[in-house]
């Protein structure tokens, strides 16, 4: 084997082991762990545990993002209300959100947006929107479980508050 193969050898294996098992998102919605980056093929373990080979074409052109490097996270959610309830929705999303703030010590407050409003008006249901934004990676244990307690967090909001979510709309059964 000739020097020169061994130094590109030696950088396949040296790029590849610098990716593997970093967490990524591509631009077409694939997201999971790269597995192996190879010169014309790179395989991805899916959350659900699914490996893609995806060639590499296919991949040249897509926004990439390393959530691996990133620090922060968000929560983003939509809730529905009915139209009985809509004012009193303004002081049950500030109970949601003091619900919160107890239950999740890494939101972030300044800088970012913490966010409970109504968003949109829709034919059957009145929609609220959360944004909250979280100093933890988004991804991992740990983000799922914050994620969680977000959720659990909004629905003590929500029963202390004593509104009832809008029912599922279901356009077929008029």
């Amino acid at each position: 084997m000739a020097a020169s193969d061994r130094f590109f050898e030696g950088d396949s294996e040296c790029r590849q082991n610098s990716v593997k098992g970093v967490d990524v998102h591509f631009g077409d919605g694939t997201q999971g762990y790269i597995v192996k980056l190879g010169f014309l093929r790179t395989k991805v373990r899916k959350y659900d545990g699914a490996v893609l080979d995806v060639p590499n074409t296919q991949l040249g052109g897509q926004r990439l993002i390393n959530v691996s490097k990133t620090k922060t996270c968000q929560v983003l959610t939509k809730i529905r209300f009915s139209y009985d309830d809509i004012q009193r929705i303004p002081d049950a999303l500030e109970i949601c959100k003091d619900e919160i703030k107890k239950a999740c010590p890494k939101l972030i407050i300044d800088g970012k947006p913490f966010r409970a409003m109504i968003s949109s008006f829709e034919t059957q249901f009145v929609e609220v929107t959360f944004n909250t934004n979280f100093s933890l990676p988004p991804t991992g244990e740990g983000f799922w479980a914050n994620r969680q307690e977000v959720f659990l967090a909004i629905d003590r909001g929500v029963k202390k508050a004593g509104l009832n979510y809008a029912r599922p709309f279901d356009p077929a059964q008029k």
